[in-house]
């Protein structure tokens, strides 16, 4: 069957040591359990993901540098998938004495480019079985907060986004002058930080609700150890998940 043949190439490139198409590489560690629960389930597997992350991107982009991270239409400045200290965001943008990197940051591009702040809440492209299968984790994602999730595609495969609104986008200026002060990046980094916290608690809400909902056959390690709760891994500790196990066929419908 095609879809199971995919879904296994996926799977295979997910658990592969070998940097995937992603800027970043890797798969974001605070949704691993997540992954995981979703592509336990015979019907599912993801295709891409992300988390949730705070940015500072630069747009467009003239010359990419090296040293920045390419992002579409733009180079990342700055970029974390957690919650950040705010005052290290306004020394990045405003320096006391200008370190090389900071220098490199900082010099005369040949055009503008607009610098924007955001913050951007999970999102999971999931390729499903079939319509009914969809329409299944569309409406549980809703329940948990995920609003804006639904069906983007049912030609010659079945894709879903499971995703919501509370993202965040602000210019702060250009690399020629700054538009804000360092207070007020401050304060954008409150606020982003706050929607993580409130996009980590649907991201857990809805690992629950899957694992409640026979999303089960999948081992949930923290450096070696079982996680009493998989929706509570141990604090501090790096996510690591076991062997991705194909469970018995189970029903769609939640």
């Amino acid at each position: 069957m095609e879809f199971q043949k995919r879904k296994s190439a996926a799977l295979t490139a997910m658990n592969s040591p070998a940097p995937d198409k992603s800027p970043k590489g890797t798969v974001d560690a605070p949704i691993i359990p997540l992954l995981t629960a979703v592509n336990s389930h015979p019907s599912y597997f993801t295709t891409s993901s992300c988390s949730g992350r705070i940015t500072i991107l630069s747009q467009p982009t003239a010359s990419p540098s090296a040293s920045k991270k390419k992002a579409r239409g733009g180079s990342w400045i700055f970029v974390s998938h957690d919650p950040v200290n705010p005052s290290s965001l306004s020394t990045l943008l405003f320096p006391p004495s200008a370190t090389p990197a900071q220098r490199d940051l900082h010099e005369e591009p040949r055009l503008s480019e607009s610098i924007v702040f955001r913050f951007e809440p999970l999102i999971i492209a999931v390729e499903c079985e079939n319509v009914e299968a969809a329409q299944s984790l569309v409406s549980l994602a809703i329940s948990c907060g995920f609003r804006e999730s639904g069906i983007t595609s049912v030609s010659k495969r079945v894709i879903i986004a499971i995703r919501c609104s509370i993202r965040l986008e602000v210019p702060l200026g250009d690399t020629k002058r700054l538009m804000v002060s360092p207070e007020y990046v401050e304060y954008l980094v409150e606020v982003a930080n706050e929607k993580m916290g409130a996009n980590r608690k649907r991201t857990d809400l809805f690992l629950i609700k899957l694992i409640n909902n026979s999303f089960a056959g999948h081992e949930i390690r923290v450096n070696g150890e079982m996680s009493s709760d998989p929706a509570e891994p141990l604090a501090g500790e790096q996510i690591s998940c076991g062997e991705w196990r194909g469970g018995p066929g189970g029903r769609v419908g939640f």
